[in-house]
């Protein structure tokens, strides 16, 4: 399934051309939906945690290299289904291309441009030993590096949540339905 082929269509004037107006039918890609059931409960620790609501998600940890449609492909058997991985984490992913984790490589490459190659590995913050900021003078306060902060953040990103193949029928058919309803 294509993702924008079931969003609204709508009439827009493209040119902009005062007292010459001339519609084109295009894509509403302000249209959003959302899933009906948001966060899990981790009562014992398992990859597969039941939700509060209808829907049961299974819980991932991306590794370096998978992306959306790896992961549509191994869990839906379809790569087109990527968005499915993204809308079921829609809060987390409002941009993909920087919220999806990065690779180890890719994420040097990005503490290397945004800090400075020489700043790498200066001090971000203080952390003491329950990993909460502190100031340097505190008495278990441990430095954090920029990279260290950054790879931490990064790694914050990797715990998914999988709708369970059983349910994308189910989605899809939800996403055209409140789409068309727009």
């Amino acid at each position: 399934m294509a993702y924008f082929r079931y969003f609204p269509r709508i009439a827009y004037d493209v040119r902009g051309v005062e007292n010459n107006e001339q519609f084109d039918h295009v894509t509403n890609l302000l249209a959003r939906v959302l899933v009906k059931c948001h966060g899990w409960k981790d009562t014992d620790g398992s990859s597969y945690e039941a939700l509060e609501g209808v829907c049961d998600f299974e819980k991932h940890i991306i590794r370096d290299g998978e992306t959306p449609e790896i992961l549509a492909d191994r869990f839906y058997s379809d790569s087109e289904l990527h968005w499915i991985i993204l809308y079921a984490n829609g809060a987390t992913f409002q941009n993909p291309y920087y919220d999806w984790p990065m690779s180890h490589y890719d994420l040097g490459k990005f503490v290397d441009k945004k800090y400075g190659v020489a700043n790498i590995n200066a001090t971000h913050h203080y952390e003491d030993t329950d990993g909460y900021q502190v100031d340097s003078d505190a008495p278990t306060a441990t430095a954090i590096t920029n990279f260290k902060h950054e790879e931490v953040t990064n790694d914050g990103r990797r715990i998914i949540r999988i709708i369970q193949p059983r349910y994308v029928d189910l989605v899809v058919d939800e996403f055209k339905r409140l789409m068309t309803t727009q």
